[in-house]
């Protein structure tokens, strides 16, 4: 089994950001774990040819949750590969399909009215962006350990505290865990991301406990892609 961790570097907002999609591939399946923010499919695909991998044989795409910069290229990607499967836990399906707000916008819309006029200009720019993702079909449902017939098996593990349905995937015969947003790293420590704005902190604490019965040797983050071996000396 093969893993690709991109690198796509942009300008967000007058900072400059990276995001670490994965790509998992065997003989047959080519799996794609989260899809950047919106209109950032040329990026994933020039990153992907820089590793020497075309998406044309993509056949899969795996959403950790549904917030923004994971699912911001997910309908132009189902445009553009119309035979790719994409796959979510059942609760971040309702989100990815727009059959709910999102929880973001759930976030931004109860604070709205406590800030000042010039954070209101802001909160509303943020707020069309968020209203802007197109919904897309989940094709199939994940459930908590279910394996994925990839190489040896994918496990998937729900991982939920930065969202209600947040799940994570271990791929055993690698001993690498894809953390998606459960982890992040940030100045050299790996951390719970923005706890405050988590649908629930105590939540998002244990599914990083529970990472302790797994043998993790690569511990891939969206948001500080790849570390190898020494992780949970990062841990705070």
């Amino acid at each position: 089994m093969k893993i690709n961790v991109l690198d796509i570097c942009f300008e967000y907002n007058g900072t400059s950001q990276t995001i670490n999609p994965v790509i998992i591939q065997d003989n047959e399946t080519m799996i794609l774990v989260d899809t950047g923010y919106p209109d950032q499919i040329e990026l994933l695909e020039e990153s992907a040819k820089q590793n020497d991998i075309s998406l044309d044989k993509l056949t899969h795409i795996i959403i950790t949750h549904h917030d923004y910069d994971h699912v911001g290229s997910l309908a132009e990607f189902k445009r553009r590969f119309p035979q790719v499967k994409i796959l979510a836990s059942r609760i971040e399906k309702e989100y990815i399909e727009k059959q709910r707000k999102p929880l973001r916008l759930e976030q931004a819309e109860k604070i709205y009215p406590s800030l000042s006029e010039v954070d209101k200009e802001q909160a509303l720019i943020f707020h069309k962006t968020l209203e802007s993702v197109e919904g897309t079909e989940v094709n199939d449902v994940l459930e908590n350990h279910q394996i994925l017939p990839v190489g040896n098996g994918i496990e998937v593990v729900f991982t939920p505290g930065h969202t209600a349905g947040h799940i994570s995937l271990y791929i055993k015969e690698n001993k690498t865990f894809i953390a998606g947003d459960a982890l992040v790293l940030m100045d050299d420590k790996l951390v719970i991301p923005y706890p405050h704005f988590a649908y629930d902190a105590d939540k998002a604490k244990e599914s990083v406990k529970n990472l302790s019965s797994y043998e993790i040797e690569e511990l891939i983050c969206y948001h500080g892609g790849l570390i190898k071996g020494y992780w949970k000396d990062l841990l705070s």
